[in-house]
């Protein structure tokens, strides 16, 4: 086993830093008809086997162009909201149902619950995550095998991802200890250790747990919130690539005594919420980086509407959406539209706004709109109110329209990029 040494990195002003502290809380209207040439709609087969319920949808994800993957908790799980309620489902590109991946259990490519999952990027199968254990699925369903990840200090390897087809990469978990991530082979058998380091002058440790974005066939790391360094994973290393820059609203990491012995500075809950940024989701572009932050409440942000979550009602106006382009080293915080829309504002189709939840390669963003609120807010008093730049595409939107039910599945929307 080796490590990853700190050396290795490059001084902070020689990567790309994402402003975010000088424009925090200035918000700016974004259009789609900016980044985007064309929107597709792919509404998907509601039946008894293929029931999606978006509110608790928890990934999106488009296939060698041809598959969509969906995991979503099931009615029950709407509730609890718990691994063990959720289903993998699989509808090909016009949004017909063709398979469930996986099921819950203990038999034979039965796992215990999914957190999440993943593709194989050196062949078409597709990797669960359950509490213990990597399951490997064909496309189709049919089961491959499995392997349980490493243990570390007696707890399983958290957040892994496929590097390759015999490699993977996953991180340990603790709020009180550093975090450091590991590579990993079938037989759960650790074969290179980065040890916990940071991008900045403290060099102080993390506590927390490691996030994964894997697109377009390479994996990004990125530490939950105190570290604010974007990392990619190539030739089975750690290479830091950009900074979020927080300003004064970034975690300070920590101190050293007269001694140099360093402290971590703890933080309560109430001090994170009102004091600091944090990272939730990261989608990487060609030439942009979309990310979503939960802003201090020492900060006004878009007004959104509210969301059904586990206590009822809950707002989620702390969430706030930024576009960085990585040409023109720009940065914007995205505004809400008057109906109280995040993401980019329709203006080629004239229907809901834009989310980026996935990049499937070829210039293609994946969102996904709810039935229910198509239904709701797609009036023609909504529609009055729309720039429409492609009217064509806009009369297919009205077409979709009358055959769609509040209680159909949703429908899959495919942006491509310019």
């Amino acid at each position: 086993m080796t490590g990853c040494s700190t050396k290795e990195l490059k001084p902070a002003g020689q990567y790309p830093v994402i402003d975010v502290g000088s424009i925090a809380g200035k918000y700016q209207r974004v259009y789609c008809s900016d980044f985007f040439s064309s929107i597709e709609l792919i509404p998907l087969e509601t039946n008894d086997n293929s029931i999606v319920y978006p509110r608790v949808l928890h990934d999106v994800i488009l296939a060698n162009d041809s598959l969509i993957f969906i995991l979503s908790d099931t009615e029950f799980g709407r509730i609890i909201h718990a691994p063990v309620r959720r289903v993998l489902l699989v509808f090909d590109r016009y949004g017909k149902y063709l398979n469930h991946i996986g099921s819950i259990g203990q038999g034979p490519g039965e796992f215990l619950g999914i957190h999440d999952f993943y593709f194989n990027p050196e062949k078409p199968t597709i990797f669960v995550n359950d509490f213990t254990s990597i399951y490997e699925y064909e496309f189709n369903g049919k089961f491959i095998g499995s392997f349980r990840r490493p243990m570390i200090e007696g707890k399983f390897l958290y957040s892994s991802k496929c590097i390759e087809n015999n490699i993977f990469f996953g991180s340990s978990f603790s709020r009180e200890q550093p975090i450091d991530c590991f590579l990993f082979d079938r037989k759960s058998e650790i074969i290179k250790i980065f040890q916990s380091h940071f991008f900045n002058e403290t060099d102080i440790n993390s506590k927390g747990h490691i996030k994964t974005f894997q697109t377009d066939g390479r994996l990004y790391v990125k530490d939950d919130g105190i570290n604010d360094t974007l990392y990619v994973i190539e030739n089975f290393n750690l290479h830091p690539i950009c900074v979020f820059d927080f300003g004064k609203y970034a975690y300070p990491l920590g101190e050293k005594n007269e001694a140099g012995q360093r402290k971590i500075i703890n933080f309560d809950a109430g001090e994170r919420t009102s004091r600091f940024f944090e990272n939730t989701s990261l989608i990487v572009m060609p030439n942009y980086y979309y990310y979503e932050l939960l802003s201090p409440k020492s900060l006004p942000a878009p007004k959104s509407r509210p969301e059904e979550g586990f206590a009822g009602k809950r707002s989620l106006d702390r969430l706030i959406h930024g576009i960085y382009d990585i040409t023109k080293n720009t940065n914007v915080l995205f505004d809400t539209d008057h109906f109280q829309q995040k993401g980019f504002i329709n203006d080629i189709n004239g229907g809901l706004s834009i989310i980026p939840r996935y990049y499937a390669g070829n210039g293609e963003v994946i969102d996904i709109w709810r039935a229910d609120d198509m239904k709701e807010m797609l009036t023609e008093e909504y529609f009055s109110t729309q720039t429409i730049k492609d009217k064509e595409a806009h009369q297919k939107l009205r077409e979709l329209l009358k055959n769609l039910k509040e209680d159909d599945n949703p429908v899959v929307v495919i942006a491509k990029l310019k």
